[in-house]
């Protein structure tokens, strides 16, 4: 169940009756899942109350700062103190990060791909758990349809996703990523996934061994993520890691995964007799 409302008066009073709302959902034996959209200038108590009622609590950014924001929804508030305040707060609190989440708006106020990553980075680190992204539409007679935005298209928010969940599940950073930008600091579209990009962008990452890489390394191989990577590494632990088992724990990622691993480490069999 998600749970939102219109900006209609006093941000503590509008985020109140949201929380009211799901106290008495619970109280009356719902015990399913329940999102809050809280409102800008949200009071600390208050967040402190949603996190306690709903399983996630989320503002919307909406822009990746104060310039762009300005620009889009100036009549919400400060970025700075109405917004990010409030959501890194809500993330502090909580022992949960997939508890916290927030929302761009891509494409309403020109920002590129750079200046959003930049933000997803210092996001995620300070314990944002999701964050969203929705392709601006114009909508005729609004103040932005007459800046003449174009409509944002759906790759762009895809290839975002991807990027938000490199950075957030398998450890890449920013600087990572930057190969992949063109001068203007957006990713060009491709059909390629945006870690098959990254792979070829990197190839001093390759070959990986996987009887000694860290984590983080394999979870930079095309074909595995962040399970397998953790089965690999147990099966390592316990002394049983072989080629046979390598291509079983990898499933159907392992056509893709054996180009970039050093098997030559893993006992007896060829690697033409597993593919």
């Amino acid at each position: 169940m998600f749970l939102s409302s219109g900006f209609y008066g006093d941000p503590e009073r509008v985020s109140l009756d949201l929380v009211e709302v799901a106290e008495e959902l619970r109280r009356r034996g719902y015990k399913g899942y329940i999102h809050l959209r809280l409102m800008p200038g949200t009071p600390s108590w208050v967040i402190r109350e949603a996190l306690r009622v709903a399983n996630r609590v989320g503002l919307n950014l909406e822009a990746p700062g104060p310039s762009f924001f300005a620009e889009i929804a100036p009549s919400k508030g400060g970025w700075n103190l109405d917004l990010l305040s409030r959501l890194l707060y809500a993330a502090s609190v909580t022992r949960y990060p997939s508890h916290v989440d927030t929302q761009f708006v891509l494409g309403a106020s020109g920002e590129s791909d750079l200046d959003v990553l930049k933000l997803v980075e210092y996001l995620v680190g300070s314990g944002v758990g999701r964050i969203h992204f929705s392709p601006y539409t114009p909508v005729p007679g609004t103040a932005l349809a007459r800046v003449r935005r174009r409509p944002t298209p759906l790759w762009r928010s895809r290839q975002l996703y991807e990027a938000e969940t490199l950075i957030r599940d398998y450890g890449f950073r920013l600087r990572d990523l930057e190969p992949l930008l063109d001068d203007e600091g957006n990713i060009p579209p491709s059909l390629v996934s945006l870690k098959r990009r990254l792979a070829q962008a990197h190839p001093e990452w390759f070959p990986v061994d996987p009887e000694t890489a860290s984590l983080w390394e394999l979870l930079r191989v095309p074909g595995i993520g962040p399970r397998r990577a953790r089965r690999i590494i147990a099966a390592r632990a316990r002394g049983e890691l072989s080629l046979h088992v390598l291509r079983r724990l990898l499933g159907s990622g392992w056509r893709i995964a054996q180009r970039y691993l050093d098997l030559s480490s893993l006992g007896t069999g060829t690697l033409d007799s597993y593919t």
